[in-house]
């Protein structure tokens, strides 16, 4: 764990798979609503920004995408040295992805999911109070580059025969529908002048997004390969002031 010297302080890898642990416990938060009625799962949408769930999944998500992005800092200075060219798209997709979240969800705007580009376009369209193209633009950043962080980090598990490489790539498969499902219907809405309604179908995809989110967070943490080095690697982790 990071620890302080005499004017230093130091961080190793157990910070960063703890960070990214954290990232996707966050990122699950969502699934209070099954014990909150009426917080929005009935209509479709997450929550109401006006709620005070809703509040508290908009700080959630926020904290969330600064771990994710402490977490990639770490993995790409501490992390496992194999496969570097996959592993760095990995960590530097999750750098994009924290980055972009967070970015959204510090734009107004009445959409409480940063990575929500359904809810983002239709308020563009629909004129909403606090709606900005940035929004939508940034929503879609962060949700491509989670998609290009979680199938890097299975094809660099894969050329290096490590048996994880099946689960996370099935989280990438999942994901991979789910983004274009959410892309289509998204763009259908456009098209229709933001008259559509997302709905409960858009609602469930954003679900299913956030939980394959949470699942590759959880990967990058918790498997040893993307952060294990060879023992004659003994670079002591880098201090900062």
């Amino acid at each position: 764990m990071s620890y302080a010297g005499a004017d230093h302080v130091h961080w190793d890898q157990r910070d960063g798979r703890v960070a990214a642990v954290a990232a996707a416990v966050v990122f699950s938060f969502w699934v209070v609503e099954v014990v909150l009625p009426g917080v929005g799962a009935a209509q479709g949408v997450l929550a109401d920004p006006a709620t005070s769930f809703g509040r508290f999944l908009d700080g959630a998500h926020r904290v969330a995408s600064i771990l994710a992005l402490l977490a990639a800092a770490l993995g790409l200075s501490l992390g496992a040295r194999w496969s570097r060219r996959w592993l760095t798209v990995s960590w530097a997709s999750m750098a994009v992805f924290g980055a972009a979240s967070l970015a959204a969800s510090l734009l107004p705007g009445p959409c409480v999911v940063s990575t929500d580009v359904a809810c983002a376009a239709e308020s563009l369209v629909e004129g909403l109070a606090g709606a900005t193209v940035a929004q939508a633009v940034v929503a879609l950043v962060a949700m491509l580059a989670s998609l290009l962080g979680v199938v890097s980090l299975a094809v660099s598990l894969r050329l290096h025969r490590k048996r994880s490489w099946i689960p996370v790539a099935a989280v990438g498969a999942v994901q991979t529908v789910v983004v274009v499902a959410v892309l289509v219907l998204a763009s259908r809405m456009l098209a229709a002048d933001g008259s559509g309604d997302p709905g409960v179908t858009l609602g469930l995809l954003e679900r299913a997004h956030l939980v394959t989110v949470a699942l590759w967070l959880l990967s990058a943490g918790v498997l040893p390969g993307p952060w294990k080095r060879p023992p004659h690697d003994s670079r002591t982790a880098p201090g900062r002031v």
